[in-house]
Formats: C-alpha cells, structure tokens, sequence
C-alpha cells in the first residue's frame, strides 16, 4: 500500500506540472493508466489492511460495479449521458471501457467514504456515507473537465451542461456513490479506529489540490472554485470537530 502511495507521491508534483502546460511527452499516455491502476490499488489495499478479506472483496466490489456501470453507460447513454471512450486510456475491454476506468471508481468512492469518515470522526454511518457521496460528486466536478477536455479519455455527445458534461452524470455519480457506501458502511464499521487513517484523505485532498490546478491553468473557472469549496468544506468540518475524541479502537 505504502509503497504505491510512495510512487505516486513521487510523481505528484512531475504530474501536475505537465497536465498544467499539456507537456506529456508523445507516447507516454500509458503512464495515466499506471496511475489510475496505483491509486485503485493503493485504496484497495488500503482497504484490506484495516478490514481484512471483507475489506479487499468490497474494493474489488467497486471495480466490478463500476466497470458494469461503465458499460451499460456507454451502451445506452444512462444513466449518466451519452458518451464514448478514446483509445488513450489503454487496455480497452470490450464494450469499449478501459481498464483504469475501474481502478478510478475505487479511488474516488474509497477515498471520498473514508475522507468523509476522517472529517466528521464519530459521526453516524449515515451522515458519514452522504458526505462521502458528496465528496465522491465533488471530485468528479474537477476531473471532468479535465479528463474530457484536455485528455480526450472521453468523449461526450452534446454540449449543454456543466463545460459540456450533462447534468445527469453528476447526478447518477450521487446515487451510485451513495448506494456503494451505504453497503460499505453496512458492511464495515466505519467509526472503528484504523491504520494509515490520513491515507484515504491524503489520496482525496492529492487529487483535489493537482485537479484543482490544472482546471485553473486551462481556466476552468468553476471547477477551481469548486476544488476551494471542498478544501475549505474538509478544512472547517475538522475543526470544527477538532474538540472531539477519536474513536477508540474495538476489543479484539
């Protein structure tokens, strides 16, 4: 886990600077792929670190669904839009989702849970879940435009919406984001103390902060406003609860 998270942290700041000024050298896409597949993996593990088998089949859980999920979107249209992958995000399964794809829906619906969980500490598994959902929407706000726009990884048809993104994605990002933790949260005992706690929050505020950044280089305005608006959320809810005790860890 430590040692993804370690690569990752090491390429962080090269990733930025790059994605900020489209200086990506011709060729070394894959290297967004690897990427995405570090972070899903490191979220994973993270995951099985703190709650075992039942933690590493839910992370792989989220693959799976979001993959599914993927598929009957790029199928149908729903229930986030009509849209296409490219080819930049390599291996392509078929049906036309990259694999990566799969590793991002762990990233961001672990990280959004557990940085909710971090945030609001004691809070009950309910509150927990919805802030994570949200979390998980507002995450979403600062890749599309990114991923979209600068990258090409996909394709949508249209261009009402928020910078051409539809609504609905938004929306459906919500209610999947939310359905996946609530059975987490059924699951998991998400008040419990845990090792390597900062790590889903680290992975969130990581992706926040570079997102945040490029949107603002290619002035997308909004989606910068929207990167200081979570920043600013988390930074008040954990002092806001600074006064509170941390759970305290269950008998074995």
């Amino acid at each position: 886990m430590l040692s993804a998270f370690g690569v990752y942290t090491f390429v962080y700041p090269f990733a930025i600077f790059l994605l900020s000024f489209d200086l990506m050298p011709f060729g070394m896409e894959w290297m967004s792929s690897m990427l995405l597949a570090m972070l899903g993996v490191t979220a994973a593990a993270w995951l099985w670190t703190n709650f075992g088998a039942r933690g590493l089949v839910l992370g792989v859980a989220i693959f799976a669904a979001g993959l599914a999920l993927e598929y009957i979107g790029v199928s149908t249209g729903l229930p986030f839009g009509p849209y296409s992958y490219t080819a930049v995000l390599a291996p392509l399964l078929p049906g036309g989702m990259p694999l990566a794809i799969g590793f991002a829906w762990v990233l961001i619906v672990v990280s959004g849970l557990f940085t909710a969980r971090w945030s609001l500490r004691s809070a009950p598994a309910w509150v927990t879940c919805i802030v994570g959902a949200l979390l998980a929407v507002g995450l979403d706000f600062l890749l599309e435009p990114v991923t979209y726009h600068v990258k090409g990884y996909w394709l949508w048809q249209g261009s009402e919406g928020y910078y051409g993104v539809p609504w609905t994605n938004f929306l459906a990002w919500l209610v999947a984001a939310l359905l996946m933790n609530l059975i987490v949260g059924r699951i998991l005992d998400l008040i419990m103390q845990v090792r390597w706690g900062w790590v889903p929050g680290a992975l969130y505020v990581m992706n926040v902060i570079m997102f945040g950044i490029v949107n603002l280089t290619h002035r997308f305005w909004w989606s910068g406003l929207i990167g200081l608006v979570l920043l600013g959320g988390l930074w008040l809810m954990r002092r806001a609860l600074s006064t509170h005790p941390a759970p305290s860890a269950p008998t074995p």
